[in-house]
């Protein structure tokens, strides 16, 4: 695994994670190529595609190194990608939650390095994770924006309820459904949107509050409720035990009230007095902290509470006080299994008792005032004490001036009661007050109360006014005017006036009658008492109470609505406020949906799917219109037609969903009850194999696909996600991945031109065969579309416009090993018997041969080679140098040239040639096929060389003279050699360098393995900068347009500098190729290798740049001595030096007089050959002298004197 990657891949995530999500775009520099044939360059390397980098963490999606099962965001054309992190566990589902978030379901625990539990909601806009809560097993989720809530459906209990809540997406809370959910055992699988309604499909045959469909088909209905819940929001609890926390009975939310021991008090100070009809407890989850009996004791009064209920086990009432029992789960659960929904609810006085498996209520035998309830707990069946809720109810319920009071326990959409203020008003205990001038006219101060008024029937209506000594304002009260208006008829009911005048709290009865709708009651002030010589009038507010004394019941027959796995719920049915509908009993209507119940098996399960006016209702049942599948027309009234949908399925389906215009159906089936045409896409079984897809015809791919289902687009193309296998639309086929895109997922979902999906994903938008020529559009075409194996390209060489040479180490379809001669989009290979593991690591050409350099050997026509071929281009021969060895390892070559037109200049790791000493650098003689060494003293390794004129510039890990050397000098026209200071004073091992200004003096840079160093003309700058990796090549590039922030100390404005590897980059990330723009570093381009680590060798410079490796022609009459000064200067010489140029050995003088002669006469011999035989010319191949020109015209060293002797 690629840890460098890896690290890069923390810091984009990190950034990902700090801030809103945003793809940052990369702009390249436009680069000059004019000066390269066809206006392109090479990269070559280990690569099988590429890809300019063009956005900020593009490269998390170019390599697979060790990136899985990560969240993935996209949008748009879903063409750039950032990753949110590594799923710690599996997500399952994703659903749009809302326009900006998406809700993931599975079991895991976080996401990269946030910690998000499932279920967890994911918000692009503020990229944040939200726990949701402690639900699991969510199967549905429908976005309600009418509403702005989200309705989830599964398999969980929430709140003392099942299978169903809503999130508010204002309050950004979980919440009970307002009709409960549904039964216990009960499962959600699918939620839509008909019209205004919401329709819920599963296992089911009741919802939470049974209540609900009991008043359907207009029956006489004894069990309305018609008691309201106390809001707890800003009551005061404890506990007994001071340690555990109360407060969590406020709004349940899955958490319990839990104390240690078999006995505990739980106190709720009100802050107001209600007089209490009943209590609503939820016994705790756990079967060790189930409470078995308790008592209740009230304030002010002091005393324990009689309390009657219901018994589960007999369905009578019974009577309770210092010892009320409660039961267990599982004793209320089989109770509930043996009992129907009459048997649960009693009446008793004004108010209902019912119980449910999750709950008990108590009403109280006793009217009376209470501001503190004391509920102790004396018994448990283990040996603890918990609560999972505990309800207050009220049959005459409040509701307050001071509007904060009417809160509810939870944030809901709905609240029971409301009251609007009119001018200004100061909060004075429980109550509103208000102090205003009167002069010409009466101030515009007032309150209008809006009670809940949630059923027909006779109401009272009481208004209370706190009395003036308790604040002293008796002598500025003054006269209000109290109005009850018929909110949907816009009609007054009554008009009072009440005086405020009052010492002690009073309460006047406003309204007494029938009501058919909600009212509101206005308070204004009126004016002030009659007589009073002030002007300046106080005005209190408190609260008015609503008392229903009967409510309407209609006739008709008993029974109840069969949901049956379908439930169509109004949201308008349950909005306090509405005018149209509060005067309404039936809050559940028998509608088409409702009632198709009655048409379906017991116990089914349900599935539903919405496409093009239609409901498709699916799953496991036997029904009127068909097993397992039909379908409900809906016209444009909304009206709904069931009907047959080609008779069904002969098994049941256990997913249903759409996708692109698709209905998708996966189950246990094999084929349609009616003789129905289906085109098998990918499979030549005749059966459905438990897969189906309608879209005015039907598909199915004849094969088991599994039961998961997503919808995913990339790159502007569809795939259908499975559990093992990826449909792609557009080529009709199942997918397999590229190059160019590899993914695997099995979860996605897309709202608003934003997708998250999971897996794993790689794409890259260009192949690249190992070796690409681009151009400056980021335009690639391979060097070879050959298939490549055991393949890298290390380098290349241009030859002519219309031929070049690529090496390295690789065997192509046509088994070409090694080195390809590529012209015109073909490629051709040369006839080379490779050793394993053998590369081609340099070529040079001259005149008319191709130079390959090589680590590792091989043998041509049965001669043996290591480290240096020679092919002759005109007559397709090879011919022998010999070969390198290395006593320290593995030769190799690493440059060519050519040194005064005689010697083929040969660079690398090596120790000799043909027998020959010669380490770092060797030559050989091509016109006597023999080696030597020119360079005394010289050993080590060369990386790299060039000529400037007869100066040889080398890099590596070279000693000469005994003293290492990085970068390396050698003028052939010097008698001694001399290091420029700047050369000394590298002090890594250098791979490459450019020398800038074609000069030792000049600007240099220079690249090792994991550094880059520029020298300015005075000293050396490390410009590696956030360039962290390795380092394998440099290049200098022209730019389109001057860069006029480089002010040239490295380079030219004109250029650019260009370094490939494998490394990072900063916040970029990962890359492959690089541009340094004289200041910075930024990503140019990222290459992958399947499942292993890419990387870029070299940079293919696509022209002749054979001239900075020839050599100029040596003017110097002296074979140059080898000897090194340390003294920088060129005039400079040794002392033996001077202390010799008087006097030569006589020995020395007959040598040297030998060498003239033997030249002489070999001169005037070869001048008289081609005198006589010119004419002959074509008649034979000539014979190559052992000694050239250049050599008969210079002083011959003594050695190669007594050789030719």
């Amino acid at each position: 695994m690629n840890t460098l990657w890896l690290s890069s891949l923390a810091t984009v995530l990190v950034k990902a994670m700090g801030q809103q999500l945003d793809f940052q775009g990369v702009t390249q520099p436009s680069l000059n190529l004019e000066l390269f044939n066809d206006a392109e360059f090479g990269i070559l390397g280990n690569f099988d595609s590429i890809t300019p980098y063009s956005y900020l963490g593009i490269s998390n999606f170019t390599n697979q190194n060790g990136l899985r099962n990560q969240l993935y965001y996209t949008e748009g054309s879903n063409e750039q990608f950032i990753t949110l992190g590594q799923i710690h566990g599996t997500v399952s589902r994703i659903f749009p939650f809302s326009n900006d978030s998406f809700l993931l379901v599975g079991d895991f625990e976080s996401i990269g390095t946030r910690s998000t539990p499932s279920p967890s909601i994911y918000n692009v806009t503020t990229n944040e994770f939200i726990h949701l809560g402690n639900i699991t097993d969510i199967n549905a989720v429908l976005l309600n924006d009418d509403e702005s809530v989200v309705y989830i459906g599964g398999d969980f209990s929430f709140n003392n309820s099942y299978s169903a809540a809503i999130y508010n997406l204002t309050s950004g809370k979980l919440q009970s459904t307002l009709f409960d959910g549904f039964g216990d055992d009960s499962v959600v699988n699918s939620i839509v949107k008909i019209g205004s309604n919401i329709v819920f499909g599963g296992q089911f045959n009741t919802l939470g509050l049974p209540e609900l469909i009991s008043q359907s088909f207009n029956e006489t209905n004894s069990t309305i409720e018609t008691d309201q819940i106390v809001s707890l929001r800003h009551a005061n609890l404890s506990s007994s035990d001071g340690s555990s926390n109360p407060e969590v009975l406020i709004c349940p939310a899955g958490e319990e009230w839990t104390v240690s021991g078999s006995s505990a008090t739980l106190n709720i100070q009100l802050p107001f007095t209600v007089i209490p009809s009943k209590l609503r407890i939820y016994n705790s989850a756990n079967v060790n902290s189930e409470i078995s009996m308790f008592r209740l004791i009230t304030s002010p009064t002091n005393g324990i509470m009689n309390l009657t209920y219901v018994d589960p086990q007999t369905g009578e009432l019974g009577f309770c006080d210092a010892w009320c029992p409660l039961l267990s789960s599982s004793e209320l659960v089989s109770a509930y299994e043996d009992s129907d929904s009459i048997d649960r609810v009693a009446e008793y006085g004004d108010s209902t008792i019912s119980w449910s498996q999750s709950y008990q209520e108590f009403a109280f035998v006793n009217s009376l005032d209470v501001d503190l309830l004391n509920f102790q707990a004396l018994e448990s069946y283990g040996d603890a004490i918990a609560l999972a809720g505990f309800e207050i109810y009220q049959s005459i319920f409040p509701t307050y001036a001071y509007d904060v009071l009417n809160d509810p326990s939870c944030d809901s959409t709905v609240r029971y009661s409301q009251s609007e203020l009119t001018g200004s008003w100061d909060v004075v205990g429980s109550y509103m007050e208000t102090t205003v001038q009167i002069s010409d006219e009466i101030p515009d101060v007032g309150v209008t109360f809006l009670p809940n008024i949630t059923y027909a029937g006779d109401y009272s209506i009481l208004m209370y006014t706190p009395g003036c000594a308790q604040d002293n304002t008796c002598d500025t009260r003054g006269i209000v005017n109290v109005t009850v208006v018929d909110i949907a008829l816009d009609e007054v009911l009554e008009s009072h006036l009440i005086y405020q005048t009052n010492q002690e709290e009073k309460y006047d009865s406003i309204f007494y009658g029938h009501l058919d709708n909600a009212v509101r009651v206005d308070m204004v002030l009126y004016s002030a008492v009659a007589g009073s010589s002030t002007t300046e009038v106080t005005v209190v507010a408190d609260r008015i109470t609503t008392n229903i004394f009967s409510a309407d019941t209609l006739q008709s027959t008993n029974g109840s609505i069969p949901i049956n796995g379908i439930f169509e719920y109004s949201p308008s049915n349950f909005t306090n406020f509405n005018a149209a509908n509060l005067s309404e009993t039936i809050l559940v209507g028998n509608t088409t949906l409702n009632s198709l119940g009655s048409n379906i098996s017991s116990d089914a399960s349900i599935q539903l799917a919405l496409l093009d006016d239609t409901l498709y209702v699916a799953g496991d049942f036997q029904s009127d219109y068909g097993d397992n599948l039909f379908r409900v027309d809906i016209d444009s009234d909304e009206d709904l037609t069931p009907s047959s949908f080609d008779g069904g399925l002969n098994g049941p389906v256990l997913s249903l969903t759409t996708a692109d215009n698709y209905l998708v159906l996966l189950g246990e089936f094999d084929s349609m009850n009616n003789q129905t045409d289906v085109s098998i896409l990918s499979s030549q079984n005749d059966s459905l194999s438990g897969s189906a897809f309608f879209n005015g015809e039907w598909y199915s791919f004849g094969s088991d696909v599994g039961t998961s289902f997503a919808y995913l687009s990339l790159f502007g193309e569809d795939y259908w996600l499975f559990e093992n296998e990826t449909w792609d639309l557009g080529e009709e086929s199942w997918y397999i991945n590229t190059n160019l895109l590899s993914f695997n997922s099995t979860a996605a979902s897309s709202s608003s031109n934003v997708t998250l999906f999971t897996g794993s994903l790689a794409t890259s938008q260009n192949n690249g065969n190992m070796g690409v020529l681009m151009n400056s559009d980021g335009n690639v075409m391979n060097v070879t579309n050959d298939t490549l194996t055991h393949s890298s390209f290390v380098t290349g060489l241009f030859i002519n416009e219309s031929l070049a040479a690529y090496g390295g180490q690789f065997v192509t379809s046509n088994d070409i090993s090694n080195l390809i001669l590529a012209t015109q989009g073909s490629t051709d290979g040369l006839d080379i018997n490779w050793e394993d593991n053998s590369t081609v690591t340099s070529l040079f050409h001259y005149q008319d041969r191709l130079f390959i350099g090589t680590q590792g050997s091989g043998s041509v026509a049965h001669n043996d080679f290591d480290g240096l071929l020679i092919y002759n281009l005109n007559n397709d021969t090879f011919e022998s140098a010999g070969s390198l060895s290395n006593s320290a390892g593995t030769v190799v070559v690493n440059g060519l040239g050519i040194f005064n037109n005689t010697y083929l200049v040969v660079g690398g790791s090596f120790d000799s040639a043909d027998g020959t000493d010669c380490s770092g650098f060797c030559f050989y003689n091509m016109n006597e096929t023999s080696w030597t060494q020119l360079i005394s003293d010289l050993s080590g390794a060369v990386n790299h060389f060039r000529f400037v004129n007869n100066t040889l510039v080398a890099c590596g890990d070279l000693d000469f003279n005994g003293e290492t050397l990085h970068l390396f000098t050698y003028d052939f026209n010097l008698t001694t050699q001399e290091q420029p200071v700047h050369f000394n004073e590298v002090e890594h091992s250098v791979n490459t360098f450019i020398l800038v200004d074609d000069s030792l003096s000049g600007r240099i840079i220079v690249a090792g393995d994991s550094f880059i160093s520029a020298f300015d003309g005075s000293s050396w700058v490390n410009i590696t900068g956030d360039l962290d990796g390795t380092i394998t090549d440099i290049a200098l590039l022209e730019l389109s347009e001057t860069n006029s922030a480089n002010d040239g100390s490295y380079f030219n404005s004109s250029q650019i500098l260009m370094a490939s590897g494998n490394f990072t980059i900063g916040e970029y990330g990962y890359a492959n190729m690089a541009l340094f723009n004289s200041t910075s570093w930024i990503p140019y381009v990222v290459v992958t290798a399947g499942q292993s680590t890419a990387t870029v060798n070299s940079i293919y410079l696509n022209k002749d740049i054979s001239n900075l490796f020839i050599s100029g022609t040596l003017t110097n009459s002296t074979r140059p001595e080898t000897t090194s000064s340390a003294v920088p200067s060129p005039t400079s010489s040794t002392s033996s030096e001077r202390n010799s140029s008087g006097k030569m050995d006589r020995g020395f003088i007959a040598l040297v007089g030998l060498a003239c002669a033997v030249g002489t006469i070999g001169l005037l011999g070869s001048i008289g050959a081609i005198f006589l035989f010119r004419k002959r010319e074509q008649e034979y191949m000539p014979i190559e002298p052992r000694v050239n020109e250049t050599e008969m015209l210079e002083t011959v060293p003594p050695e190669n004197l007594f050789k030719h002797v």
